[in-house]
């Protein structure tokens, strides 16, 4: 009895094996299917969109034509009027946002640099700007050789503040600088 279920318990085992391989196969769609889909699903929208914009403006030809029939030009100058204040607004709106953002990406800049790229269209003084802050000119470093004042002004200031450090590296036989000789100098 013991050998059926280890059987059975087996069986089952290799039951789901199968079947999660023929998950895995049939979630696998290839890439260049993928693009291919999302590709067409992309142009249809952009279809789709282009039609409602279509019916929209032939909605309101229309609502307009039948507004003439009738005789109402004062209600069609009212909704015009409205329409044209709304874009106004916006594009006001628009106008102060700009050159507000030009004002503010200038001033980021140093003075001499303001004029020169006051010119530039607001998305690529972004760009300027962007690279300039991102990658500002590297600090000046002295390049110059070291002295031997271990950082100090003068070798009395560096005898004042640490003496210890001074006569260490002053002393010939710490300082490393005992000369030795060999043979007949003398």
């Amino acid at each position: 009895m013991e050998n059926e279920t280890v059987k059975e318990v087996q069986d089952v085992k290799e039951d789901t094996t199968p079947a999660s391989e023929e998950k895995q196969i049939v979630n696998s769609v290839p890439y260049a299917r993928f693009n291919e889909l999302v590709a067409e699903k992309n142009e249809l929208k952009s279809q789709l969109d282009s039609i409602n914009k279509q019916m929209k403006a032939d909605t309101e030809a229309t609502k307009v034509k039948q507004m003439e029939d009738k005789g109402e030009y004062d209600k069609i100058m009212s909704d015009m009027t409205q329409k044209l204040e709304v874009a106004e607004k916006k594009a006001t709106a628009f106008d102060e946002y700009q050159a507000n953002r030009r004002d503010s990406l200038l001033s980021k800049l140093p003075e001499d640099d303001r004029a020169i790229y006051d010119e530039l269209s607001t998305e690529k003084l972004e760009v300027h700007v962007d690279k300039v802050i991102t990658n500002p000119k590297p600090k000046q470093v002295d390049n110059s050789i070291p002295g031997t004042k271990m950082g100090y002004s003068s070798m009395e200031e560096w005898a004042h503040t640490d003496p210890k450090g001074y006569e260490k590296a002053n002393n010939p036989q710490t300082s490393g600088s005992i000369k030795v000789a060999y043979g007949n100098d003398g």
